[in-house]
């Protein structure tokens, strides 16, 4: 089984996941930048919007966030993962 390639994103002294993969939407060689629910959270509260012009950058390059623990699977398991989540 291929490992899930994990990038670590600082946000504010805090380190936060995120990977690419393949875009399984539409098949062409563009690569999505998938986020965990804890960067989404650091970076945008639904009361104030985003908290700085960084927070905004980061939140506009990533497609989508999932849940932490899917961090610690392998690759094909993250991607039937984010298929059934954003199917």
């Amino acid at each position: 089984m291929a490992r899930l390639d994990i990038i670590i994103h600082k946000y504010n002294g805090k380190n936060f996941q995120v990977t690419k993969i393949p875009d399984v939407f539409t098949h062409t060689e563009r690569t999505l930048l998938i986020g965990s629910h804890s960067l989404g959270s650091a970076i945008y509260n639904d009361e104030i919007g985003y908290p700085d012009e960084k927070a905004r950058c980061i939140d506009e390059q990533i497609y989508a966030y999932v849940d932490d623990e899917w961090f610690g699977y392998d690759f094909e398991s993250f991607i039937s993962h984010v298929l059934d989540c954003l199917d």
